[in-house]
Formats: C-alpha cells, structure tokens, sequence
C-alpha cells in the first residue's frame, strides 16, 4: 500500500495532466499495477478493516480459538500481565506446535485486539446487559440503634443486570469514604472486579457534569477507579431509568432485607450477616430466563477482572487548625485534642467509621467518626497534661464526669499539692500506654489500705515496671573458686579480744 501522497500525485497525473498509465509508471517508478489502481479508482472512503475470521489467515486457522481465549482473559488481569503478539506466537510454539510466521500472528493479534475494543465479538452483537457489568448505587432507610433510637442510613447496592444477583452494605452516610469501602468489600467478597459499573451523578464519584455524557471525576473516586481497573459509566441527568435494574434492586432489599426495621448496634457486624441474605437470595428463579439467579451468577463471575494485589486503602487527609480549648472541627463535630496543640496545624486521616489525628508523623488521638450533628467528642486522657498546671479545675472541666469513676472521686478527696502530685502520676501512666488500667491501679492502692500518691506509684512500679524480675547473672564455667579464712586475732588486739568475754 503506497501513501495518500503518492495516490493523490498518481490520480492528478492521469486526471489533470493526461498522462497514461506507462508514463505515470515510469515516473513515479511504481508498477503498472499499481497505477492503475489508483489511477482509475472512485471510491475513496476508507477502507474496512480485514475479517478475523480464520478464511483470512489460511496458516493460522486452527489456532485461532485458543488466540481469542487468551486475549479474552487477558481482560481480567492488569495490563502488564496480559499476552504479546510475541508471547503468543511463544506459546503456540511450545504448547500447541504452530510452525508457521510470527507475522501473521502479529497482524490477527492487532486486528482482534482493536475490535475488541470496539466491544465487538465475531459471530455476535453486544449483549443488552453484557457478562460482568454492574450498576450502582445509595437507597435510604431508617434503623434503631443500640439505644432504641431511629436513625437514618444508607444502603449500597451493587447489582449486576445479567444475572440479577445483587449485594448490599449499609452504611450511617453516603458520603466518599462509605461509597469506596462499600464498593471494596463487595469486591473481596465476590473474589474480582465488575468491567464496567454505571452510576447516577453521585457527587461522591462526579466532580462536575460537562456536557453530554462528558464527566470531571472526583479525584478519590478517580483514584479508586484506577487501582482497581474498572471502567465508569454515569446516566443522564435525571434519567435513573437507565440503571433500572439497580434502581429495582435498591427497593427489593430494603422490602425484604431491611423489613422488619432492623436494630443495629454495629454496621460492620450487620453487614456480615447481609452477605447471608444476598447468597440466599440469589438460590431463586431468574424472573425472565427460568434458571437460578446463582446458575447465571456463577457464569458471570468468570467474567470479573482480578483483584489487585494490595488492596486499596479508603481514607482522605484533611488539615485543620487546632482552637484555643484543643478541639478540631470537622463537617459539624468538634473532636477534643490536647489544649496544647491550640493554635496548631494537625492532619486528620478520615475513614468511614473512624478519624485519626496526627501532628509531626505521629497519631494524638483517634476517634470513631461521628455522623450527628454538632455532637463534641472528647477523650479525658487528651488534658491531663494541661491539668497538671491547673489541678484546682479538674471538677469543673467538661471531660471530668468521663474520666475513670475511682479517680473521680479521688480527685475530689484531694487538693494542692497532693492533686497536683496525682494528676502527674496519672500523666505519666497515660504517657506509658497504660490509661486503660488506671482505675485497676488505683483500686488496688485503695484495697491496700494506701491512698497516697507514692503509694499508688509504687502499686504501678510493681505491676507494670517492675512485674519482669531479673534474669539470673551467667557465670563462666572457668570461675575459680576462692577458698578464704580469714585470721579474726588481730581485731582481739583492738577490742580486748578475749579479756571481754
């Protein structure tokens, strides 16, 4: 095949300046053939693409549906692992005795490969709800907490059309980081990862909608996106009904899993037994193609692309300035750090259930992540250093009544010094790791009959510093034993010796 350049010269030759077909031959040193071709050619849309059908590699036929497999699964696996032209004519080679050229495996690989990326398949259409594509997406329900009260929630639904098979994680937000994990446990759970996922315009996972079916992707869902290789699809605005199936299977669970309310004291333990219910689920009749929903599932599942090797961490990091009284706001909560830091730039690592704060690389505090509204948490253990320099506040601060009961009340039995002596050691035990047995070491001071401040250090010395006695000293083998009498008639001399007895 000659360039477009060269055609153009050889058809304004013949069209414009008369010549014939030998001379054109002669001067641009073609073959006559060629030239003529060209020369007398009217069609000039561009041309298709070869058929992959193995008529149109006579030396390869054979071999052609072990090629499709491997470039087939080759779908499933991260790029870098997937086959080369190269790396299949290797393997016909050795596993299925090919002797013919690499070349003409090279073209049908490149010409296969294209179409599949086309989405199209030889010897069919695409499928309406093609194997190992998803839908997803939130639905709203109300639950009782572990105090009787009704809260509301969210249920993530990732389903998938062809089978029908769906699952469900419930979360207390619809926010990123309960979007991502919902969507990394399912995940793991169902051993791979959908080809394609379609979403609404969620802005968890879009950014901004650009004209037609144009989308800026957030970048945490972008992130996630890329690590685990799926490709993303979003509706039209206000067009639910192109992800009907999801749509469907958002209100089929909260009828049937989430009915009657359910009490939730744990979201995590809650979604461990929702895996039950969605396996169960699957056991019944497909509503249209008259085979079980798990039948078609297990053919679908074949399809999913391979989980990464690490898996993805869902967080986001947000910076935060510390107030005057040591909290840090976040969305409408205030979290309590040590007065301390006020005036300090902290970062917070916010998970869906928890917040880490850290200042210089190291973690100050961890909290679960509160989903009320303007609620304060506080962790006592974070001021007893700043309470050290003022002993005389400690019962009219906010955190006393959720510090540990006996030193409540010992506290109050205290004053001056003496408060100012325990507040110190209970700094130093909290500085150690060991605020979760502070009450215990009191307790058992108390129990002793001791109340005083080095009594109750000594109660800790004994139970956690010095609870390891030591090691007994290693003596060499080759020690010499020393054999000493002394001769005591020198001391009679001094203290009159026998004379006194």
């Amino acid at each position: 095949m000659i360039k477009m350049a060269q055609a153009g010269y050889i058809k304004h030759l013949y069209e414009t300046e008369n010549k014939s077909k030998s001379e054109i031959a002669r001067i641009t040193g073609l073959n006559y053939r060629t030239v003529s071709k060209y020369a007398e050619k009217s069609d000039w849309n561009a041309e298709k693409l070869p058929n992959v059908e193995p008529s149109a590699y006579p030396s390869l036929g054979k071999y052609i549906p072990t090629i499709n497999k491997w470039l087939e699964d080759d779908r499933k696996v991260p790029r870098k692992q997937r086959h080369t032209a190269k790396r299949i004519f290797i393997r016909l080679c050795e596993e299925e005795g090919y002797t013919g050229c690499y070349s003409s495996i090279k073209r049908y690989v490149k010409k296969k490969k294209y179409l599949m990326n086309q989405g199209v398949s030889a010897g069919c259409l695409p499928l309406a709800h093609p194997l190992g594509y998803g839908q997803g997406d939130f639905g709203e329900f109300i639950y009782y907490d572990d105090n009787g009260d009704q809260k509301k929630a969210y249920s993530l639904t990732i389903s998938f059309p062809y089978s029908n098979k769906a699952y469900i994680q419930v979360f207390p937000s619809q926010n990123q980081e309960c979007l991502l994990t919902g969507m990394r446990r399912i995940f793991e759970h169902i051993g791979g990862v959908p080809v394609r996922i379609r979403f609404d315009n969620m802005t968890t996972a879009v950014a901004q909608v650009l004209e037609g079916h144009e989308r800026v992707l957030a970048d945490g869902f972008m992130r996630f996106m890329l690590h685990y290789r799926f490709e993303a699809d979003f509706c039209n605005p206000a067009s639910g009904n192109e992800k009907g199936n999801v749509e469907n299977k958002v209100g089929y669970g909260r009828r049937n899993a989430l009915v009657p309310v359910p009490t939730i004291k744990s979201f995590d333990e809650f979604n461990e037994q929702l895996w039950d219910w969605c396996e169960k689920d699957a056991q019944r009749e497909h509503y249209q193609k008259k085979v079980s929903i798990q039948s078609l599932w297990e053919e679908e599942q074949a399809e999913l692309l391979a989980l990464p090797e690490v898996p993805y961490d869902v967080f986001r990091y947000e910076a935060l300035k510390v107030s005057k009284t040591g909290f840090a706001a976040i969305e409408t909560n205030r979290y309590g750090l040590s007065p301390e830091l006020h005036g300090e730039i902290i970062q917070a690592k916010i998970f869906c259930d928890k917040i880490e704060f850290y200042h210089d690389h190291s973690m100050i505090a961890s909290y679960r992540r509160s989903y009320g509204k303007n609620e304060e948490l506080m962790d006592w253990t974070q001021y007893v250093r700043t309470l050290c320099r003022k002993p005389g506040a400690a019962e009219y601060t906010r955190f006393f009544e959720s510090m540990p009961d006996p030193w409540q009340l010992y506290l109050k039995e205290t004053k001056g010094k003496d408060r100012r002596d325990a507040l110190s050691l209970l700094s130093e035990m909290i500085d150690d790791g060991n605020a979760d047995i502070t009450a215990d070491i009191l307790t058992l001071s108390q129990e002793n009959g001791r109340t005083d401040t080095d009594s109750i250090r000594q109660a800790y010395y004994a139970l956690v510093k010095d609870r390891k006695p030591p090691e007994p000293l290693a003596l060499l083998s080759d020690v010499p034993k020393l054999h000493y009498s002394p001769d005591l008639s020198a001391y009679d001399d001094l203290t009159g010796g026998a004379e006194n007895d």
